[in-house]
């Protein structure tokens, strides 16, 4: 086989490796925003307010709004 020619098998085997690395970074952003919402609902009960927990989070106090919302 050339180098010009085309190897399915080779380009099937790339795409999978493809796919399972994008499938990996979705699961590591997912667990890493479900910790977050953990942490926020945790500190909102203990009594931190919304605005240094979003501070503390990185995120903003409307998302942390929107959190704590979820589990009422």
């Amino acid at each position: 086989m050339s180098i010009f020619e085309y190897d399915k098998e080779e380009e099937e085997q790339k795409l999978q490796a493809t796919y399972e690395k994008i499938g990996e970074k979705r699961g590591e952003k997912q667990g890493e925003l479900k910790k977050a919402k953990s942490i926020a609902i945790s500190l909102a009960q203990e009594g931190e307010p919304v605005e240094r927990i979003a501070r503390t989070l990185g995120e903003t106090e409307k998302t942390i709004k929107e959190w704590l919302a979820e589990t009422h």
